[in-house]
């Protein structure tokens, strides 16, 4: 959510909403009766839907931005983080005799990019990729999600690569991710550092319950219950009323992972 704005936020909500009016537009003529007066029916039902969607994601997203700008750690953090991280491993190397081996600058190698911190390995070995991931866990207190490439990408395709960086830098981050409390996504060229995030607090569960509760047990009770027609129009309320329930346990014991 990086740099997001009302704008994105006003977009996302239509978008989704449109995807939710089509989605029970069509489940509503598929649970209806299959003559042409039904058809009018189903577009109310979808863009009844489409439009209470709609209103709860911007209200949400719009919440979110709120409190991501009462924070202000994210850009300006990073940057500092980012400079910081150049300075410490540029150390490390230097110490290990790697700065002077290796055509590897720190201040294109350490960025961020697209909100997230990214250090990238390519032109070092195995021995020198190892300690700058090591000086990165020392450091694990000032960090957040954070992104590290491993294998060559199109833009580095003339730079040399060690094809044995990858295993190295997985192996000494399975030794220390779970202490540092990051979790481990991997992909063909990088490997994403998400921090685990902290369990919420009773309290915080509560308000969360009370918030989103209501309106989201209420929004999947008059869906499913149109959804399912006149003849299951109550089992299909009841479905809809467990469904709110269990989306609303799922958002009060959400871990913020945001960093």
């Amino acid at each position: 959510m990086a740099g997001a704005s009302s704008r994105d936020a006003l977009t996302a909500a239509l978008v989704i909403g449109a995807m939710a009016a089509v989605i029970v537009t069509i489940f509503s003529l598929i649970g209806g009766d299959a003559n042409p007066e039904s058809i009018p029916d189903a577009l109310r039902t979808g863009l009844s839907a489409g439009a209470t969607t709609s209103a709860a994601v911007l209200i949400l997203v719009l919440i979110r931005l709120r409190q991501r700008g009462k924070n202000p750690v994210h850009v300006e953090d990073k940057q500092e983080t980012a400079k910081f991280l150049r300075g410490a491993i540029g150390g490390v190397l230097m110490s290990i005799g790697a700065a002077d081996r290796f055509p590897w600058d720190s201040t294109t190698k350490i960025r961020v990019e697209r909100g997230v911190l990214t250090i990238d390995l390519i032109g070092l070995d195995a021995k020198a990729a190892s300690a700058a991931i090591e000086c990165v866990i020392r450091n694990r207190s000032r960090l957040g999600r954070l992104r590290v490439v491993t294998g060559a990408e199109e833009r580095w395709e003339g730079e040399r690569s060690y094809p044995n960086i990858r295993p190295a830098v997985l192996q000494r981050l399975k030794i220390d991710a779970q202490e540092a409390q990051w979790q481990i996504l991997q992909s063909r060229s990088s490997v994403v550092l998400r921090p685990m995030g902290l369990k919420p607090s009773p309290r915080k569960i509560a308000l969360r319950m009370v918030t989103y509760g209501p309106p989201m047990t209420a929004v999947m009770h008059f869906s499913f219950r149109d959804l399912a027609g006149s003849g299951g129009s109550s089992a299909g309320g009841i479905f809809g009323i467990c469904v709110g329930l269990l989306l609303t346990v799922l958002m009060a014991s959400h871990r913020d992972r945001t960093g």
